[in-house]
């Protein structure tokens, strides 16, 4: 079972600072939060798919396009009704939810891009590195670690009830669903155990120390990487006047 999204391969992408993929993951969001017209959210739904082709991350990539493109339905489906209810449905509104859905969904996809390309550590330090507090690093560090592997343990509750004749998949979705409630015993004292455990490690290497810490990972921007950064801050600019033009912006429901 793997405890991260990471996927280890030769490709240009992978070897990028990740400090440069984060300022383009940020001016992505900028940019997708520019636009409201269908059309102009097409364009980069499909430029990351092909990012990903090259990348050498595709299938993982489609996996959790599948994924993600639930959560863009229930956007797509919400939107409508939700401006029904303030006297502006009709046909328009259904466009409108095409594009918040077409805009959550690209938005989603080019965070997970990134955490394929990105080892958890590059990513870590890449936020330590552009001025991001300590200690918020360090729980983002827990929640790319911990929950994968909290996740692991319940999977090995659940085989190891089924190796004693647990039958999840009899019976009514009812049934097979209070099935799940005595695990939530043992998957409850893995994680205290382990929530105990990283307390004990945290306190013996001394988490609360005020002295300078020594980075592991040493990040250096290459012009490469400044390229990426100059070309994310164009397309960044080019969103903002093109709706300062009114330009990729749905007329009858400008934001």
């Amino acid at each position: 079972m793997r405890l991260f999204l990471y996927r280890a391969t030769d490709s240009a992408l992978h070897r990028y600072d990740p400090r440069a993929k984060l300022v383009a993951l940020a001016t992505c969001a900028g940019a997708l939060l520019c636009l409201s017209q269908p059309l102009w959210l097409v364009a980069p739904f499909v430029g990351l798919l092909a990012v990903a082709a090259a990348a050498r991350v595709l299938k993982p990539y489609l996996v959790g396009l599948f994924i993600i493109m639930v959560v863009g339905g229930l956007s797509f489906l919400l939107w409508p009704l939700f401006l029904t209810a303030r006297g502006q449905g009709g046909a328009a509104a259904w466009i409108y939810g095409i594009a918040m859905g077409l805009r959550l969904s690209t938005m989603l996809l080019a965070g997970l891009l990134l955490l394929l390309v990105t080892r958890p550590e590059e990513v870590l330090a890449a936020f330590e590195r552009l001025g991001v507090p300590y200690p918020v690093v360090f729980s983002l560090g827990l929640t790319l670690r911990l929950v994968p592997a909290l996740l692991a343990s319940a999977g090995h509750v659940v085989e190891a009830q089924r190796l004693r004749g647990l039958r999840f998949d009899e019976g009514s979705p009812l049934t097979r669903a209070r099935r799940y409630v005595p695990l939530l015993i043992p998957i409850l004292a893995v994680t205290l155990r382990s929530a105990t455990r990283m307390a004990w490690a945290l306190d013996a290497k001394g988490f609360g120390s005020t002295r300078p810490r020594v980075p592991y990972l040493v990040l250096r921007m290459r012009a490469a990487d400044w390229g990426v950064v100059a070309v994310s801050a164009g397309l960044l600019a080019a969103a903002l006047t093109a709706r300062r033009l009114g330009l990729g912006v749905l007329p009858a429901l400008s934001e």
